[in-house]
């Protein structure tokens, strides 16, 4: 196969900006599909999943391919929701470059910086189409202007529109000069020709020799001209950009023209890196047909029909059905049968599969998403992308038995379609928890399963794992357990000074017996004692951390001793030790990394003061926004995410992660005491 002629491109915009119907009119207009599919109609082939119909947005990235002009065009439909992001941060690892969709009207929105910076990120060439041009208030210079000075490029218009708002009707493509849907309008042609000049001069910016002859006064051919735009673009000197109107399909031929014109080849691409799994030394591989095949599974899909599919891009070699690959992550090797390339929901054979190309591979039992798939006798891993750490957590409650046995399979297998989900048992609350980037990839989750899967949860806010501890010592404290029954009796006494310990160092059993009071037989069984006297503290019945008991005296009955009543004895000593110790409550603290706007930042740490926050720091982060860095306690922002998005209209971001156990006020722990030993007594 030939590998220049192959783009991979994924389709990358803010929520709302049209992006799947440009992907869909890209399809029809190069006749991979026989209508224009629509999200508003629930026909677009793209966003299948009954999910992304029922909310009319994209949730998981989609693939399709197409031909033009003898080139293959395989592309990625990425959501833009904020929810999902992490999809299209997958999908441009992966991709050779970007068309980057933006709304006409509105171009720079509350996330579109975030997407740029995974743009950025990715170091690809991106194609700027602004889309929604027919709309009422569209304008095509103060969009480019607006993105330029937002994003901090340099934008290169490669088209004008013909007609404004409803009478939008075509585009004069700059690069060939000529109209597309029409001639060149009169009242546009010194426009077309000052902008022409334009190209040309950063044309002749991108190569040496270009630049002599265009500083010379020499005129460049149109090859030059686009040989000069070309490598501008591949060397993402600047970005190109086209109008247009994906519902109405107009600049989507001048758009398919520049992807196989302008945007990489994995030939132009070069060689690509990776590591050896064994040397962990840095390995190469040549975008060719006749190199070791390796690939990167990047998606990971549950069809109903072909079961799962590891979804991948070749980076080199040649992949035929019936082979065997070598997956270095797992260090293991599968067997498999088809290859196929992925159309919207339905999946078709091919005989091959070489560099550039995003295919699927039925049944591979050990492979994960993030796997690097190669030649078992030239083995190479690449590395995957960093996915965001979740901000939202909640507590999953089966509404019924039969849910309850369902549930962990269930979630299983949506977690290996979406690796930005968390579940975990914690330890301490004994619920179950799963934890994503927002409200609605929770929502969203839940609903598949209960439409995949038939299962029924609720969802409630997480319990905090409050924790118990000491501030003094007590010393000499005493319990003596006695039981006399018909048989033979119970008998054991035990003497402790108990002690707090640092914060984190959990806890200490010192034996410091002398003589004989207590046979040392008993002293694992003293341990035992407190040790399970921790697990429910006297305050609340939450585990009690950071304690030293130093058990140093005691009495035993050479009959009625036993090790049950030593254990007993030493539960019940610690309790009292504890309750006599001056008790407090301990809560878990967070920190969080915010990046938050400069407009919002008053806000924002006005609001972290009202959660009891501490503000550690500020610094700015580049862009117009800035990182503000804080302690919080856990329960006061187990939904910070929803509050940041409000006071930030979307803008905001952040990361938490745990950091210390610290106490909890008296009056807020006064009141957690009462809700728990509540919730005891139901």
């Amino acid at each position: 196969m030939d590998c220049t002629k192959v783009r991979n491109i994924a389709i990358v915009s803010q929520n709302g900006s049209g992006k799947t119907s440009l992907a869909e009119a890209m399809l029809f207009t190069a006749k991979a599909t026989k209508r224009l599919g629509k999200v508003d109609d629930k026909t677009s082939c793209l966003d299948f999943e009954p999910e992304e119909q029922k909310r009319g947005i994209t949730i998981s990235t989609a693939f399709h391919n197409l031909k033009w002009q003898k080139n293959s065009v395989f592309l990625m439909d990425t959501p833009g929701e904020d929810n999902f992001i992490a999809e299209a941060k997958i999908a441009l690892r992966v991709a050779d470059s970007v068309i980057f969709v933006v709304d006409a009207v509105d171009p720079v929105k509350p996330q579109t910086l975030k997407v740029w910076s995974m743009i950025k990120e990715a170091g690809i060439p991106v194609l700027l189409f602004v889309n929604k041009m027919d709309k009422e208030r569209a304008d095509y210079k103060k969009a480019i202007d607006a993105i330029g000075e937002a994003l901090g490029v340099r934008v290169v218009p490669l088209a004008i529109p013909i007609g404004k708002e409803a009478s939008f009707k075509g585009l004069v493509d700059l690069v060939k000069m000529k109209g597309v849907g029409g001639d060149i309008p009169e009242d546009l042609a010194e426009e077309a020709e000052a902008l022409r000049n334009n190209l040309i001069e950063f044309a002749a910016e991108s190569e040496d020799e270009l630049l002599e002859k265009f500083l010379e006064g020499g005129e460049l051919t149109q090859e030059e001209v686009l040989r000069g735009l070309k490598s501008g673009v591949q060397g993402v000197r600047f970005v190109p950009a086209i109008p247009g109107s994906a519902l109405e399909t107009i600049g989507v031929s001048t758009l398919l023209d520049l992807i196989v014109g302008l945007l990489p080849s994995p030939v132009d691409r070069g060689e690509v890196i990776g590591k050896n799994p064994k040397t962990k030394e840095e390995e190469t591989r040549e975008p060719s047909p006749d190199a070791p095949f390796s690939g990167l599974v990047f998606k990971t899909m549950i069809d109903p029909y072909a079961g799962r599919l590891s979804i991948l891009r070749i980076f080199s070699g040649t992949l035929t059905p019936d082979g065997a690959v070598y997956n270095p992550n797992k260090d293991s090797q599968e067997r498999y049968s088809q290859i196929f390339v992925l159309e919207g929901k339905e999946q078709k054979s091919v005989d091959e599969a070489g560099p550039g190309m995003i295919v699927a591979i039925q049944k591979l039992k050990e492979v994960a998403t993030g796997d690097t798939l190669c030649s078992p006798q030239e083995p190479i891993q690449y590395d995957f992308v960093e996915l965001p750490t979740p901000v939202l957590t909640y507590a999953l409650k089966p509404k019924s038995r039969g849910d309850e046995e369902k549930i962990n399979q269930a979630l299983s297998r949506l977690k290996e379609e979406d690796p930005t989900l968390v579940v975990m048992r914690d330890q301490q609350t004994n619920e179950l928890l799963i934890s994503g980037n927002g409200q609605i990839h929770i929502d969203a989750t839940i609903s598949k399963m209960k439409e995949k899967f038939g299962v029924n949860v609720d969802l409630t806010l997480p319990k905090i794992p409050y924790r118990e501890t000491i501030k003094a010592v007590k010393k000499g404290v005493i319990y003596r357990h006695k039981k006399q029954t018909g048989g033979a009796g119970q008998f054991a006494e035990v003497h402790f000074d108990i002690s707090p310990l640092k914060r984190g160092e959990g806890f200490e059993f010192e034996e410091a017996l002398v003589g004989m009071n207590v046979p040392r037989n008993f002293v694992p069984a003293v341990e035992k004692g407190i040790q399970e006297a921790m697990q429910s503290g006297p305050l609340a019945g939450f585990p009690v951390v950071d304690v030293k008991v130093r058990f140093y005296d005691g009495k035993s009955h050479e009959v009625d001793s036993s090790e049950m009543a030593f254990k007993i004895a030493a539960i019940q000593c610690f309790k009292k030790g504890v309750l006599e110790a001056k008790p407090v409550l301990l809560e878990p603290i967070y920190k969080l990394t915010i990046y938050v706007p400069d407009e919002n930042v008053g806000d924002v740490i006005g609001d972290l003061n009202s959660r009891r926050g501490k503000v550690m720091g500020m610094e700015p982060a580049g862009a117009g926004m800035q990182v503000v860095q804080a302690l919080v306690p856990l329960a006061e922002v187990q939904r910070y995410v929803l509050d940041l998005n409000s006071m930030t209209q979307g803008r905001g971001t952040f990361q938490m992660e745990f950091s210390h156990y610290d106490e909890v006020p008296p009056n807020i722990a006064e009141k957690v005491i009462q809700q728990a030993k509540e919730e005891t007594e139901d």
